[in-house]
């Protein structure tokens, strides 16, 4: 009916450093290309009150950037809002984060909105829900008869438009059938059947998909079925177990990153993965086989970023009880990123890395000077001066790592700060070096910090305050 004004998805691989209050100025923003009226309003309370052009709070932005902009809105019919998979937003745990926001306040917008919410049975995000009693609110389980009544019927039309006309005419329905309303499993099983492992034709995917079983006590009947064929897919590709190694090594680093990696920045990471011996062509040889599971994979575009199409496989591989000789640890992949971060710090990490003729001028005085950045500062570089750190968090305090930080601070401590100034993430330092504080503690009883900071300034002639 073309009455979807908005739709906001959460991806659990950015959390970290995702900004939650993306979630309204995305509204905002598509209320305004939608109605007139509501962009004239919101351009007066812009006019009137500039603070507001840089507000983050869920208050002041839902208050005045939506709630008092709406009061001039006069729409016929339903203004329909999707936000998917809220749980995996960065701020929906707790008692006090976004899901909680949006169980008290979502109820003040206008009658004729009609918001639908998607998430996991996640405990935080359950209990703010629960106690909300406005009438016109609504929860639906996946279960629900209602719901899944036309479930087959969407997937018998999935299958029909990205399976050969002869393949589904012969196997269409069996396929339907054996998916039992778990829609992943059908598009899972739609890019194995496209792209059959070497040795094997579709005809041979199609009747190993139709014998998988789906009887098991432990796991539920649709969860075990997925996971079946998650297996299926995985030892149809990568048998080997130097292959299965790489499989877990390289799908470690892609899950535990903070943002998602491309095939080009993850190949530029693994040179200097700790013990690792890897080739310019390892990642791909990986992950190419997997456009079935994870996006962009199969472009010729390496600078594509790469995520899993859905939980569930990042459930999976994390898993030892379910995904077996595939089973990835996290904590490990951790260790790998550190040590990546770390030594593509130290080796391309230097003195005014942008080229800039002048040290004098502020950076917003640059006119090129984001060209200067994407030329100069690869997206792999700028990964690991964000979350070198983070990633240490996550570990045990080990001496070879410690060997690195110190080089990293004896050598190219200023070079990383004038990245980070370079590219207005300064405000990362700090965080930084207390998180860097903590690792060393934990590892010795008495530590002499790395660094000892003082004053710290913004623009990039003058980041350095007073460092020993």
């Amino acid at each position: 009916m073309n009455r979807l004004c908005s739709y906001f998805t959460f991806l659990r691989a950015e959390q970290s450093k995702r900004e939650d209050y993306l979630l309204f100025t995305t509204l905002v923003h598509d209320l305004s290309n939608r109605y007139p009226s509501f962009k004239t309003a919101l351009g007066k309370a812009i006019r009137d009150n500039k603070s507001l052009r840089a507000a983050q709070d869920y208050h002041t932005l839902f208050e005045y950037l939506l709630l008092q902009p709406l009061k001039d809105l006069h729409t016929i019919g339903p203004i329909v809002i999707i936000i998917d998979a809220l749980d995996e937003s960065g701020d929906a745990h707790g008692i006090n984060g976004l899901h909680t926001f949006l169980a008290k306040r979502l109820a003040e917008l206008p009658s004729n909105f009609r918001i639908l919410i998607t998430s996991r049975l996640e405990t935080d995000i359950t209990l703010a829900f629960a106690n909300v009693s406005h009438a016109s609110f609504q929860i639906v389980h996946m279960d629900d008869a209602k719901l899944a009544a036309r479930t087959d019927d969407d997937i018998h039309v999935y299958f029909q438009k990205n399976l050969p006309s002869d393949t589904f005419t012969r196997y269409g329905d069996k396929l339907v059938k054996k998916a039992e309303g778990l829609f992943q499993w059908a598009a899972v099983a739609c890019g194995y059947i496209s792209y059959p492992p070497p040795g094997l034709t579709k005809n041979d995917c199609i009747r190993g998909l139709l014998k998988l079983s789906v009887n098991h006590k432990e796991l539920g009947q649709q969860l075990r079925l997925l996971n079946d064929l998650y297996k299926q897919v995985l030892d149809g590709y990568f048998n080997a177990p130097i292959v299965r190694c790489r499989f877990r090594s390289v799908m470690g680093q892609l899950l535990a990153a903070f943002e998602p990696l491309s095939i080009h920045s993850l190949t530029a990471l693994r040179q200097y993965a700790h013990g690792d011996c890897d080739d310019d062509e390892s990642v791909f040889a990986i992950v190419r086989h997997l456009g079935s599971l994870l996006s962009h994979v199969t472009s010729k575009d390496q600078t594509l970023p790469i995520v899993p199409l859905h939980t569930s496989f990042r459930d999976f591989l994390t898993d030892e009880k379910m995904s077996g000789d595939f089973y990835i640890d996290l904590g490990e992949a951790h260790h790998q990123l550190a040590h990546s971060c770390l030594g593509l710090m130290l080796h391309d990490l230097k003195f005014n890395i942008c080229n800039i003729e002048s040290s004098y001028l502020p950076n917003n005085k640059i006119s090129d000077l984001q060209s200067r950045i994407n030329e100069h500062i690869p997206p792999a570089l700028f990964y690991a001066c964000r979350f070198w750190d983070d990633h240490l968090e996550r570990l045990r305090f080990q001496p070879e790592l410690l060997g690195k930080l110190r080089s990293l601070f004896e050598e190219k401590f200023l070079f990383w700060l004038e990245v980070l100034s370079l590219t207005s993430a300064v405000d990362l330092v700090m965080p930084a070096l207390l998180s860097l504080k903590v690792w060393v503690a934990s590892g010795h009883n008495e530590v002499y910090p790395i660094v000892q900071c003082g004053n710290l300034r913004t623009n990039r002639h003058d980041t350095i305050g007073t460092w020993k």
